[in-house]
């Protein structure tokens, strides 16, 4: 049986390169495609030295100005996994034209070129920002997304719709995975999040625990036991399982459009969170209040992960003191992450 080729975007970033790895470490070939705008190339020189070149090729090309088709007529892809895309909750509320620009544009560009190519599945980056404020806890695949909590949730949800449209008219078939809160790194400390800073609460915490950054809080006080938000956080290497998970649902040839969450289905507080580095570390560092509070914040967003158990046979297998210490072997063996 040939091998089957994926086209990964933006897997230069921090999930995407964990999920090419993975990827490749399951037989996958991977036709890498970045930017580099945020993304880095140096994680997929290391994969390419790992893996081989055969194995992994990458283009840097801009979904929006560059032409892709020709990448689809050379490789032969058979699946998309979607991951270019900016999502600072916070940026977004001071710039939305760039994100209403560069991630809806940028969807549907990459979308024109792949029916155009006849490449006619697709694995969407999506997010639980898509719920907006929650109305029940957990919260399921049936939850309303009346209400976006951001302009970088809206995008998220409009791009889905726009794919939605493009299942009905049997042009796609997709399958969007919405992310609750990432964290960690792959167990080895090879490859993480080398954005700096980084807008991921644990991330940023061990950061502050090694002396690599000052930490602030930029939460408002909500209404929650300790007054710090409540937030679902799966390990980006699990996250990554439920890609290749998905990517082999889709690539069934009975297979359907489908949505799934992924989370743990438990949460944790700003503040737990903040007091268990402090415990895996073994430092009791500064924690000062941010100058400005990100805007969008719910109260408590806890994913039901029942559905992607059941169709996907997914389950989070990393704790939250495996992610802190993957965190940890990260940032010492990249205090500055990666460099282009």
């Amino acid at each position: 049986m040939m091998t089957k080729k994926i086209l990964v975007t933006g897997a230069g970033g921090y999930i995407g390169s964990i999920t090419t790895d993975l990827l490749l470490q399951r037989g996958f070939n991977v036709v890498a495609v970045d930017n580099f705008s945020k993304g880095y190339k140096s994680p997929l020189v290391y994969l390419q030295n790992k893996y081989g070149k055969n194995k992994l090729i990458w283009y840097q090309k801009d979904l929006i100005k560059d032409n892709l088709e020709d990448i689809f007529k050379k490789e032969k892809i058979e699946l998309i996994i979607h991951f270019a895309a900016l999502c600072n909750v916070g940026e977004s509320w001071d710039n939305p034209e760039l994100y209403f620009g560069n991630n809806v544009v940028g969807l549907q560009k990459l979308a024109e070129a792949a029916i155009k190519a006849k490449v006619d599945k697709i694995i969407f980056s999506s997010t639980c920002a898509v719920y907006g404020d929650a109305k029940y806890l957990p919260i399921d695949e049936d939850h309303p997304l009346a209400n976006p909590s951001s302009p970088y949730g809206a995008t998220k949800k409009m791009c889905e719709e726009i794919l939605n449209w493009y299942s009905k008219t049997g042009a796609m078939k997709y399958v969007f995975l919405r992310y609750f809160n990432v964290t960690g790194a792959t167990a080895d400390g090879s490859l993480g999040d080398s954005k700096n800073p980084s807008f991921h609460l644990i991330q940023n915490a061990v950061r502050g625990a090694l002396g690599l950054a000052p930490f602030e809080l930029n939460y408002a006080s909500v209404n929650t036991p300790d007054g710090s938000p409540i937030r679902d956080y799966v390990n980006v290497v699990d996250l990554a399982e439920a890609h290749i998970k998905a990517a082999d649902y889709l690539l069934k040839d009975d297979s359907e459009s489908n949505i799934f969450n992924l989370g743990t289905g438990a949460g944790n507080s700003v503040l737990e969170i903040v007091s268990l580095v402090k415990e895996k570390t073994g430092v009791d560092f500064e924690v000062n209040p941010a100058k400005d509070r990100r805007k969008g914040e719910a109260d408590k967003m806890i994913a039901d992960i029942t559905k992607i158990g059941k169709v996907l046979d997914w389950k989070p297998t990393h704790t939250l003191e495996q992610s802190i210490e993957s965190l940890i072997k990260w940032y010492k063996k990249y205090p500055k992450g990666w460099n282009n």
